[in-house]
């Protein structure tokens, strides 16, 4: 009878244990706050609001939580950031975070957080894919011809892009400036906003990954892409490169952070996700369609690429003057 008793008892123990180690293993799965929001600092509609909304669903569906994204657009993205900086770092908010937010605009403006320091680096999930495209009714159809627009035309040509100091802004300045071409800068809140702006022809020209798809679909004129290389689906648009403009760095990333002093536990879990989710065939086939490259970073990656484009931007800055432009 011994023998039995200890035989159940033993037998109890072992369920126990795999009771306890599955139930530790869903838990190390299960984000353990129920609703976590994440702020979007542009408007919405933009790349980074599609960007953000993807990124939301994959971090919901991966750690079994509810990623809720607020947009809190304005001054080139810095206001939402802010917000995000100041909230609560318990991991109950994230922030989609744009490259030239952080790198650019802290060069440029008062704002109110420190892009190294207030911020924890979770991971790097895409770079932007941006192209320069114009109206059809401009009626150039290259680089060469928009150029020689340009300077025939003094003080017509107008160009938009999502703020001051945003990444759109510094190509178009630099492309300017090597063509020897003038032209108005006229700033948004987002980046549909600036792509309908060209639609209806208030302006001529921008610089970014939300006129992908309408180029794609003939609405607008392709120009240039300012990547290393020319695009898949479109082979025959030409790099920045390729016309002779390599000054400026132009990739932008977009990323997931939260306020300095989040439990390191969390972050791991929220990079975990990110790093399954850039491996998932469906998303980097949508990020690609949406007119972004998948790119992941991690943590360490992100921080230390981060610092030195900080470091890059403020030393290009400082020959421009952006504030005129």
């Amino acid at each position: 009878m011994a023998d039995w008793k200890s035989w159940v008892k033993a037998g109890l123990a072992v369920v126990a244990a795999v009771v306890m180690g599955t139930s530790a293993a869903r838990a190390e799965d299960q984000y353990p706050i129920s609703t976590v929001r994440m702020i979007v600092p542009y408007a919405p509609g933009g790349g980074g609001d599609i960007t953000g909304r993807m990124i939301a669903e994959e971090i919901s569906k991966r750690l079994k939580t509810t990623v809720v994204v607020e947009n809190i657009g304005g001054a080139s993205g810095t206001i939402g950031t802010e917000k995000a900086a100041r909230a609560k770092a318990d991991g109950s908010t994230l922030l989609l975070a744009g490259s030239a937010i952080f790198t650019v605009a802290p060069h440029l403006n008062k704002i109110g957080f420190d892009p190294l320091k207030d911020f924890v680096a979770i991971a790097n999930v895409s770079e932007s894919v941006r192209m320069l495209s114009v109206p059809p009714d401009l009626g150039v159809k290259s680089y060469e011809e928009l150029v020689a627009y340009g300077k025939a035309n003094p003080g017509v040509l107008n160009y938009a892009s999502v703020g001051v100091g945003s990444t759109g802004h510094i190509i178009g300045v630099d492309f300017l400036r090597v063509a020897g071409v003038e032209a108005k800068h006229i700033p948004y809140s987002g980046a549909s906003q600036a792509v309908q702006a060209l639609l209806s022809g208030d302006v001529q020209f921008v610089i970014d990954a939300m006129v992908i798809p309408p180029s794609r679909e003939g609405k607008l004129v392709p120009i240039a892409v300012p990547a290393d290389a020319r695009l898949a689906d479109f082979p025959d648009v030409p790099t920045f490169r390729e016309v002779g403009l390599k000054d400026v760095r132009s990739s932008g990333w977009q990323a997931v952070m939260a306020p300095a002093g989040t439990p390191p536990e969390l972050v791991a879990m929220i990079e975990k996700a990110l790093k399954e989710a850039s491996e998932n065939p469906e998303f980097r086939t949508a990020l690609t369609r949406a007119g972004f490259s998948p790119r992941y970073r991690s943590s360490a990656q992100l921080q230390q690429e981060l610092e030195a484009e900080y470091a890059y931007f403020g030393e290009l800055l400082k020959t421009m003057d952006l504030s005129k432009k």
